[in-house]
C-alpha cells in the first residue's frame, strides 16, 4: 500500500510538471555537465536465492540518487538506499516475566546505505536505454517490543551487494523522464534477527552470515538539470 502511494505521488508530479513543458523530439539532457537527480523503488521482488536460513526482514526500499554526467553519455553516481518496514505479532506470555495474558508484539527492520553506480545511456531522443553497475552497503538494524511488558530489544548487522542493471529513461519532457530498471545482485552479509518465542520467558538476539543472488525490477522518476 505504501509503495503504491509513492506511485501515485511520481504520477501526481509528472502530471503537474507535463502541463507546463511539451516534449521536443530532439529533447535530450543527457550531455556532458549536466547533473541528474532520481528516486526509484525496490518494489518488485522477481527472484531471491539466499545461502543460509532466509531473509525473513526482506525490505521495500526506495532509493534517491544524483549523478552527473562525466561525457555526454556516461553517468556517474551515488544513491542512498532506504527501507523501514514494520510487522505486528502477537505474544503469548506465561507470566514469568510479567503477567499472564495475550500482548502485541512489533518487529521493526530498518536499513540505510550507500551506492556508487556507473551508468552508460545508449541511443537518442526521448527514449534512452541504458546499462550499468553499482556497489551497495547496508547498514541494518532490528528492533523488537513488547510494549506492554517492557521488552525492547535490538541487533544490528550489514549487506554488501555488487550488481548490474539494465532499464531505459523515457522522457516526458526535456528534463523529466519516468525509469525503469532490471538489476541483478550479488550479495553477502550479516543478517540480524531476534527470537522471543511464544510462552517462553527467554529471547535471543544474534546475526547469521549469508551469501545470495537477486532480480528485482524498480521503476522511478528522473531529473535532468542543467542548461
Amino acid at each position: 500500500m505504501k509503495n503504491f502511494l509513492l506511485l501515485l505521488t511520481f504520477a501526481g508530479v509528472v502530471g503537474s510538471v507535463h502541463a507546463q513543458e511539451l516534449v521536443k523530439d530532439d529533447a535530450a539532457k543527457t550531455s556532458v555537465g549536466h547533473w541528474a537527480l532520481a528516486i526509484e523503488t525496490d518494489n518488485l521482488l522477481l527472484l531471491k536465492k539466499v545461502d543460509g536460513p532466509g531473509d525473513d526482514y526482506y525490505l521495500r526500499k526506495i532509493v534517491p540518487s544524483i549523478g552527473y554526467f562525466a561525457t555526454n553519455t556516461l553517468l556517474l553516481g551515488v544513491g542512498v538506499p532506504l527501507g523501514l518496514s514494520s510487522r505486528n505479532g502477537t505474544y503469548y506470555s506465561s507470566g514469568t516475566i510479567g503477567q499472564a495474558g495475550v500482548y502485541s508484539s512489533t518487529s521493526s527492520p530498518t536499513q540505510i546505505g550507500i551506492a556508487p553506480f556507473v551508468q552508460l545511456f545508449l541511443g537518442k531522443g526521448k527514449v534512452k536505454p541504458y546499462v550499468g553497475a553499482s556497489y551497495r552497503y547496508t547498514h541494518q538494524q532490528l528492533n523488537f517490543s513488547i510494549r506492554e511488558l517492557s521488552v525492547y530489544l535490538k541487533q544490528t548487522g550489514n549487506e554488501s551487494e555488487l550488481s548490474v542493471f539494465t532499464g531505459l529513461t523515457y522522457l516526458l519532457t526535456p528534463k523529466l523522464g519516468i525509469d525503469a530498471k532490471l538489476r541483478y545482485g550479488w550479495q553477502r552479509g550479516d543478517h540480524p534477527y531476534i527470537t522471543f518465542p511464544n510462552r517462553l520467558e527467554s529471547s535471543y538476539s544474534s546475526t547469521y552470515s549469508y551469501m545470495g543472488q537477486l532480480l528485482s525490477a524498480n521503476v522511478g522518476l528522473r531529473l535532468m538539470i542543467g542548461e
